[in-house]
């Protein structure tokens, strides 16, 4: 995985680690794989701080990765930001890349485009700005307008940056196989999945299901995610304390696909989610989803094949999730109708409009 191979392209991908279960690691693994199907380029992924744990999405394809061994540079050690810039820059000296794509956020996503001003590079943004943008940022439109180009994942994005290079290129995912999954015989299970915080508002989805769990005995629901420990014990307390029945929380699991394709429902309660990519894993999985329309990702993902509930609002979701368990004909529809959309963003089709920044 580690070893070099010959292309007639170099791509230096720029990320805090690969480590993580999350969208910016698992999207990193589908372009490393996509980059290197469609084009046969090379890819060096360099980390701020993987050390030595494993990779988390291991790509199908090689590549090669680059450890900066920087603890700190997020938290606005002066040391470690120069540290970063003088590795980084010695990095593209040596690597010569013809794109250099980062993802890092704060003041380290600052420095980069003064780096080697010859290489083309650019900042993929994988948040929605309706929370990450706020009043400071006027500090920073300047250098990121430095950038050949800023990357949103969809157009309602755009509202939030008050910069002239902004480019709108999706997250993609790669296809499993070509044989379609059934959807017959699935588990009566109900699935979400993400870090624990706060913005995925897993408190709504407990109300939500505490509304519901006593008239359908037969059902429950499963999140698969790690991170926030206090947050984690305050969810499990109301959990019990109102004994809401059959609601558990599991860790992150690389066998997540397996778990898509076993349940019945996906349900997703986010404050924003700029473009969630378990929404395009669950068309890939024919699993039939309920959502926020949040800001800004899930009204340009779900289409005909999953329910749009308005931002928040508890009282309508389990009225709809009530529908789609009592109604088994039309989260079968559904589920067909989410396998075939699943094309819309594959990887063969949004890797072009990558293809073309270089």
């Amino acid at each position: 995985m580690m070893n070099a191979y010959k292309s007639g392209r170099k791509i230096l991908y720029v990320v805090n680690h690969f480590k993580y279960h999350g969208g910016i690691e698992r999207m990193l693994s589908n372009k490393i794989d996509a980059w290197s199907e469609f084009y046969q380029d090379e890819v060096i992924v360099v980390t701020l701080n993987q050390g030595n744990s494993e990779i988390v999405y291991p790509p199908k394809f090689p590549f090669r990765l680059i450890d900066l061994k920087i603890e700190n540079a997020n938290a606005q050690s002066l040391n470690d930001l120069k540290q970063l810039y003088s590795k980084l820059k010695t990095i593209v000296k040596n690597e010569k890349p013809d794109i250099l794509i980062s993802t890092l956020t704060g003041i380290p996503s600052l420095l980069i485009p003064f780096i080697n001003k010859k290489v083309k590079k650019y900042l993929e943004i994988h948040s929605s700005g309706a929370l990450s943008v706020t009043k400071s940022w006027k500090y920073k439109w300047w250098f990121l307008n430095k950038y050949d180009g800023v990357v949103l994942l969809n157009e309602d994005e755009k509202q939030y940056y008050q910069l002239d290079n902004l480019i709108v290129i999706p997250n993609f995912i790669s296809h499993k196989s070509d044989s379609s999954p059934h959807y017959q015989n699935r588990s009566k299970t109900i699935i979400s999945a993400g870090r624990i915080h706060q913005d995925k508002q897993y408190d709504h989805l407990i109300k939500i299901w505490e509304k519901l769990f006593d008239k359908f005995p037969e059902w429950s629901v499963e999140i698969y995610g790690d991170g926030d420990e206090d947050l984690l014990k305050q969810y499990t307390k109301y959990i019990s304390t109102n004994k809401i029945e059959r609601f558990t929380f599991n860790s992150a699991t690389r066998q997540l696909d397996e778990v898509l394709s076993n349940a019945s429902l996906f349900c997703l309660t986010s404050q924003t989610e700029s473009f969630s990519m378990i929404l395009l894993e669950c068309k890939e999985n024919a699993l039939p989803t309920i959502s926020y329309d949040c800001p800004n990702g899930p009204r340009h993902i779900i289409k005909n094949d999953g329910i749009l509930i308005e931002h928040n609002n508890i009282e309508s979701f389990s009225e709809k999730l009530c529908k789609l368990i009592s109604d088994d004909e039309l989260r079968k529809e559904l589920a067909e109708n989410a396998y075939q959309n699943k094309n819309v963003f594959s990887s063969n089709n949004i890797i072009k409009r990558w293809n073309k920044l270089i």
